[in-house]
C-alpha cells in the first residue's frame, strides 16, 4: 500500500512539474492564419464629394512580416468569382492608367516607394460601381517573377 502511494505521489509531482503531459490541459486548435496581404476595407464613398457613389476603393494591408518590392507584384480582382480587373504593378509611380482597365490610381504608404513594408496600407481606386455592396470581392496578389499567388483574400463589400 505504501509503495502504491509513493508511485501515485511521484506521478502527481511529475504532472505538476510539467514533465508528464496532462490530459486536462489539451490545447485548442490554432485559428487559421490570415494571408499576408488582406483587404481591410472597401469604401463606397467618393473622396471628392463625400457621398455614397459605389466608389470601389479597396484598402489593402501588408499584414505579414515580409517586405515586398511593389513593382514585382500584381493584383487581380474578382467580384463574385468573376475576374473584373487587374493591376500589373503595385508601384504607384509606375502605374500608367491607360494600361490598366478599370483602375484609376494607387495611393498610400505601400505604393509610394519601391517597397511595401509590413503594416503599410495601399489603396486601389477601381472604377465606380465595380464592387457594389454585398458582392464578394477577392484579391490575388501575384509575384510577377514567378507568376505565383502569394496572397488571396476574400471579403464582402
Amino acid at each position: 500500500m505504501v509503495a502504491i502511494t509513493i508511485v501515485l505521489a511521484a506521478l502527481v509531482l511529475l504532472m505538476v512539474l510539467g514533465m508528464i503531459p496532462s490530459w486536462s490541459r489539451a490545447k485548442p486548435p490554432e485559428p487559421p492564419a490570415e494571408p499576408p496581404i488582406t483587404i481591410i476595407n472597401i469604401s463606397h464613398i467618393s473622396p471628392k464629394t463625400g457621398k455614397s457613389t459605389s466608389a470601389s476603393r479597396v484598402y489593402l494591408l501588408n499584414n505579414g512580416c515580409t517586405v515586398y518590392k511593389n513593382n514585382d507584384l500584381k493584383a487581380v480582382f474578382y467580384r463574385d468569382g468573376w475576374r473584373v480587373t487587374s493591376v500589373s504593378t503595385l508601384n504607384g509611380y509606375l502605374l500608367i492608367k491607360s494600361h490598366h482597365d478599370g483602375v484609376q490610381y494607387l495611393e498610400g504608404e505601400g505604393c509610394c516607394s519601391r517597397y511595401w513594408n509590413p503594416g503599410e496600407i495601399m489603396v486601389v481606386d477601381i472604377a465606380d460601381r465595380t464592387f457594389i455592396r454585398g458582392s464578394r470581392v477577392t484579391v490575388e496578389i501575384i509575384d510577377r517573377q514567378t507568376n505565383e499567388v502569394i496572397s488571396k483574400h476574400t471579403v464582402i463589400a
